[in-house]
């Protein structure tokens, strides 16, 4: 069997959506997993987004990785700028584990930046 049109997709999309929605109109309100749920809804978004903006590309690999790239340092720029203004709380106990990843990214980028390595 073939791979799903894209039709099908939008429409497996939509039906989730509404289920979650009447649940959560049942005050079934889940614990975890909507951040996550909310994060992948948002991606998928800004790809479609990037996708539609990019036109037709011949090289979608090349645009995704583009694309993640450009994300990531929009959101490293952001969440930069909101810690240092003070907008964004400094007691998340998620920052010792984000700053060891962002100090883990810069010095593998580093390694294939020309003169390092």
């Amino acid at each position: 069997m073939g791979e799903p049109s894209f039709a099908e997709e939008v429409t497996t999309l939509h039906v989730s959506l509404q289920a979650i929605e009447k649940r959560m109109a049942r005050g079934e309100v889940p614990s975890g997993g909507l951040a996550e749920f909310k994060s992948s809804v948002d991606d998928l978004r800004l790809r479609l987004w990037g996708l539609l903006a990019a036109g037709n590309t011949n090289d979608y690999r090349g645009f995704q990785e583009n694309f993640r790239l450009r994300r990531a340092s929009e959101i490293c720029t952001g969440l930069a700028a909101d810690l240092r203004s003070g907008s964004m709380g400094t007691r998340h106990e998620v920052l010792p584990a984000l700053g060891a990843a962002a100090t883990d990214l810069a010095r593998t980028i580093a390694k294939f930046q020309p003169g390092t390595g």
